[in-house]
């Protein structure tokens, strides 16, 4: 029996791979906000006799310190992490910061991830093939906007997410340079438009509204996504890092390949927390 944490793993993509795992008899635990589709995720485990493999833990991870509780909280339950898989999304239309300060797609789509990536680290050495899937994307379209990574002066909601993308593959190339000593693997995945329930603040906009809703009629089946991923998590493979999009295994980009970069981007992440740290202190 595997242990596998899904944030993100109330609905779409993370609820499916939940109960794929959970059919294989590992022990899963989803986290997200809406407590109400937690409850009935585990009452859909108990229904098949796995609630006693299936657990919900609410956090708001757009927010630091519910990142570290979450960390913490796991670290108490849990004796080694199999699988980490970071799905946690939520689209805003409107540039928004959270009650820390932080652009909120940024702050989730990224950031949640550098804090459970390393904050997990230890139970993930524990396991024999620990594997961290990172739905932030692929990489696949340049170099971050060094110059503004939280997107102040031109934001847009769909470049706020492949940004993240961007990101996320930096951050796989510095999880290998700070744990070359680690067996852990990072697997960075673009599944494409899948049809989910498109987490976001979209109400407000009629036009978008209704293109959401094709979206949810048209896009790639959950279970052809779901497919596409299974064999990159539980094939061994001997790369610390494979990069997927819509099922196939592509080169990491060279725009996001350099550890100087890598680097960069990890001291500024340490400064954007130790500053929160001191404003949180005053």
């Amino acid at each position: 029996m595997k242990t596998v944490v899904i944030t993100g793993g109330t609905d779409g993509i993370g609820r499916a791979l939940a109960h794929v795992r959970l059919d294989r008899g590992d022990h899963v635990v989803i986290v997200g906000t809406n407590r109400h589709k937690g409850e009935s995720f585990l009452a859909e485990a108990e229904q098949k006799g796995a609630r006693g493999r299936a657990a919900f833990i609410s956090a708001d991870l757009e927010l630091i310190d519910e990142n570290t509780r979450l960390i913490e909280d796991l670290g108490t339950r849990l004796t080694r992490l199999d699988l980490l898989v970071l799905g946690a999304r939520y689209q805003r239309v409107r540039r928004t910061e959270t009650a820390d300060g932080i652009e909120s797609n940024f702050a989730l789509s990224y950031l949640s991830r550098f804090l459970l990536s390393h904050g997990l680290q230890g139970l993930l050495d524990r396991a024999d093939n620990g594997v961290v899937l990172n739905f932030g994307g692929a990489g696949e379209f340049g170099a971050p906007q060094w110059d503004d990574l939280q997107q102040r002066r031109q934001y847009h909601f769909i470049s706020a997410m492949v940004h993240a993308g961007i990101l996320n593959a930096l951050l796989a190339v510095d999880l290998v340079r700070r744990y070359p000593g680690s067996r852990t693997r990072y697997v960075n995945n673009f599944p494409g438009t899948v049809a989910t329930s498109f987490a976001g603040d979209y109400h407000d906009d009629p036009l978008l509204t209704g293109q959401i809703a094709m979206l949810r009629r048209t896009a790639k089946p959950v279970a052809a996504a779901l497919t596409e991923i299974a064999p990159f998590l539980d094939a061994p493979g001997t790369e610390r890092i494979t990069v997927v999009s819509e099922g196939r295994a592509i080169p990491l980009d060279p725009a996001v390949s350099l550890p100087a970069d890598a680097a960069r981007l990890h001291k500024y992440t340490q400064e954007l927390l130790s500053a929160r740290n001191e404003a949180s202190r005053s």
